[in-house]
């Protein structure tokens, strides 16, 4: 999102520390502005190396006067400050400027290395724009309290978890491919680049060798891929349909191209095991909280640099199959199409992404009461 002057709808700036950080509090300001469509919003980041996002505006923490000039210019009226030093000059400008803020697994280890007078002093005076705190631990309190924020004004987070804005899809054709493939195995490869494309066909084989009637989804990261796609299927003697010409798969179906980018709600939805498309060569990967929101177990190859952080939480709940080799994709399908193992690992994907979306449901809460908008101010 670009910096713009602001309007007289009400404006939320959002600064955020870690590329985790990044994705919660953007989910945090979607569903905001979804509960209450007047608002608008701003995410920034101190440097580029956090986020890769192009919607985020980097704001350096230490430039102050640059700092001053962009809140001078966009003048939000409430401030979200996740997981970044409440001691940078940066911060210091909400009270300069009178900003409302909500602190979210703020970092103030730094202002208890000054002295007793300073902390009783410059610090409480930073902290008096902070009209609420969540903080990721019970022990976390102590330090704001002694920072003079009342405790009335600490809530106890936890992990600043972000769930994910899954996309929808039409329900009644959701219905009508169901009914079409049930019983069948079907898994979704999604944006995949041209250089895995045979990697994935190679899956496709050697996998429906044990699931005879296995449907591949395939989502080319560029459509331009298509052409040479169907060229692979005949030669490999394959049936194919496509969005473009047959609409929807059918019962002979064995590899269906989806639109790039299109209809992705429904094949996630329709997909008991989804690949994760460049995680085997160029890293640039869809975000796997989508198919872990909507039912998909998952798999992906070793680059997943700018993801990192959503691939590992899924890992460590048991809801993704991580690949070493563009091989082990081949070796893997066809015993991850298991129902049992996609069932568990899917209802593990679910849990983790439950487990963030209370954490934003109760940031979205106090966002709109503070403004006095939604549903919370009734």
């Amino acid at each position: 999102m670009t910096t713009e002057a602001r309007t007289d709808r009400p404006l939320i700036w959002a600064h955020a520390n870690t590329p985790a950080a990044v994705d919660a509090v953007r989910e945090v300001l979607m569903r905001a502005k979804l509960s209450e469509p007047t608002l608008s919003y701003v995410l920034t980041a101190p440097d580029s190396e956090v986020t890769y996002a192009p919607d985020v505006v980097v704001l350096d923490e230490a430039d102050s006067q640059a700092g001053l000039a962009w809140l001078s210019q966009s003048s939000p009226d409430l401030c979200l400050w996740a997981e970044a030093s409440v001691a940078s000059a940066l911060f210091g400008l909400n009270h300069r400027r009178s900003i409302p803020t909500l602190l979210i697994n703020a970092e103030t280890r730094p202002l208890w290395s000054r002295t007793w007078l300073w902390r009783k002093t410059i610090a409480r005076q930073t902290l008096k724009p902070v009209f609420y705190a969540f903080v990721a631990s019970a022990a976390s309190t102590g330090s704001l309290r002694n920072l003079g924020l009342p405790a009335r004004n600490i809530e106890v987070l936890g992990p600043l978890l972000g769930g994910v804005l899954a996309p929808g899809c039409d329900e009644s054709e959701r219905d009508r491919i169901g009914e079409i493939l049930a019983g069948r195995p079907v898994w979704f490869a999604h944006r995949v680049p041209h250089q895995e494309m045979r990697v994935v066909i190679d899956a496709f084989m050697q996998a429906q060798r044990k699931a005879h009637r296995m449907l591949l989804i395939l989502d080319f990261l560029d459509p331009a891929g298509t052409e040479d796609c169907l060229a692979l299927c005949a030669e490999l003697g394959l049936t194919v349909h496509a969005r473009a010409e047959e609409g929807e798969p059918d019962s002979r179906t064995q590899v269906f191209l989806a639109e790039s980018g299109e209809d992705t709600g429904l094949w996630y939805r329709l997909a008991a095991l989804a690949y994760m498309g460049g995680s085997l060569t160029s890293g640039d990967v869809p975000n796997p909280m989508v198919a872990a929101a909507l039912g998909s177990a998952v798999v992906h190859g070793p680059a997943i640099g700018q993801n990192q952080h959503a691939y590992d939480r899924l890992r460590e709940a048991g809801a993704t199959q991580p690949l070493e080799t563009a091989q082990d994709l081949s070796r893997r399908v066809a015993a991850l199409m298991e129902p049992d193992q996609c069932a568990e690992m899917a209802a593990a994907g679910w849990e983790a992404v439950s487990e963030g979306a209370e954490v934003t449901d109760r940031l979205v809460e106090i966002t709109l009461q503070k403004l006095g908008l939604g549903e919370a101010q009734q």
